[in-house]
């Protein structure tokens, strides 16, 4: 014996097309659409934007130093761990490396032009061979 057809849903949707999901069990209309079940599906609305808020740190968390190697490798130490605890989202993770690697970066120029500037010194305030 087979099963009856599934109907779908009697309600147009925003764009005037017909709604193609199914129907519910003794209704014309789908979950979506149900008068009857508005408050359910607000409810799942609500549970559903609480589930997929972005986990930051609070925001009195302290700054933190960010000059050197030895301060990033700090900083992306402590943000691995948070992301283990659950206690930001890997998204902000991301973030947070993509940073450190534009910081390395900057740091890493800035002590070459400050290498170069010496040795431009150097080179100008030497003598003249004789």
């Amino acid at each position: 014996m087979k099963p009856a057809p599934q109907k779908s849903c009697a309600a147009t949707k925003r764009n005037g097309e017909a709604c193609q999901a199914a129907a519910l069990p003794g209704s014309r209309f789908c979950f979506f659409h149900s008068p009857g079940h508005a408050d359910a599906r607000r409810e799942a609305q609500s549970r559903g934007g609480l589930a997929n808020k972005m986990a930051t740190l609070p925001a009195d968390a302290p700054d933190v130093k960010v000059e050197d190697g030895g301060d990033v490798v700090k900083l992306l130490s402590a943000t691995i761990n948070q992301v283990r605890r659950g206690e930001i989202d890997p998204r902000v993770a991301n973030a947070v490396g993509y940073l450190s690697n534009i910081a390395l970066a900057a740091t890493d120029r800035r002590e070459l032009e400050s290498r170069i500037a010496e040795l431009e010194s150097l080179v100008k305030n030497r003598r003249p061979a004789e």
